[in-house]
């Protein structure tokens, strides 16, 4: 229920619906002369509204073992309509409470605060990059700029549990991490 209010809430910041109908995600994203190949996409939509494409990539998607794994990967969001800044600091925050256990909240929720501040408003056709880059940590940016390094490397697919955890703000997220189990 409580995914559906935050989704539709999504939805509404906006007086347009979205007429993309192909997921716009790229093949192939270079980063730091490293390029990630597209492994599995989805689209999250509630009722009528597309909201954004979301892509996992990976070096090498015959190495992807679960969104959970800690390989380098990158996690793209392709906005189809407007969202808050805060609405991303807010449902980071709800969804990492609901889904992380006492002592992963404890090791990791200093390192979670700083980077749910960085969150910003967002408009058709920007994309935040979210890489989680094996035992270095993971890095932000929305559409290019950089916006937040995490170092806590042990922390950085814990941060999925936004999406991917047990409680999730669509059951589309899932879909997703489905298509990427070896």
């Amino acid at each position: 229920m409580r995914a559906l209010f935050f989704l539709t809430a999504l939805a509404i910041t906006t007086n347009a619906c979205a007429d993309n109908t192909e997921k716009n995600l790229p093949q192939t994203v270079e980063h730091n002369k490293t390029e990630f190949t597209l492994c599995a996409q989805e689209r999250v939509s509630k009722l009528w509204f597309d909201i954004v494409d979301v892509g996992i990539y990976y070096q090498n998607c015959n190495e992807a073992e679960h969104v959970f794994d800690n390989k380098t990967k990158l996690l793209r969001f392709s906005y189809l309509r407007e969202v808050e800044g805060q609405q991303f600091t807010e449902g980071a925050i709800e969804y990492l409470e609901d889904n992380l256990s006492q002592e992963e909240q404890e090791r990791c929720s200093s390192h979670f605060v700083e980077l749910n501040k960085v969150y910003q408003d967002v408009s058709s056709g920007d994309s935040y990059d979210l890489f989680l880059l094996e035992d270095t940590g993971l890095k932000l940016y929305l559409n290019g700029e950089h916006l937040h390094d995490m170092t806590e490397a042990s922390c950085h697919s814990t941060y999925l549990n936004v999406w991917f955890g047990e409680e999730s703000m669509d059951s589309q997220f899932k879909d997703l991490a489905d298509k990427i189990k070896n």
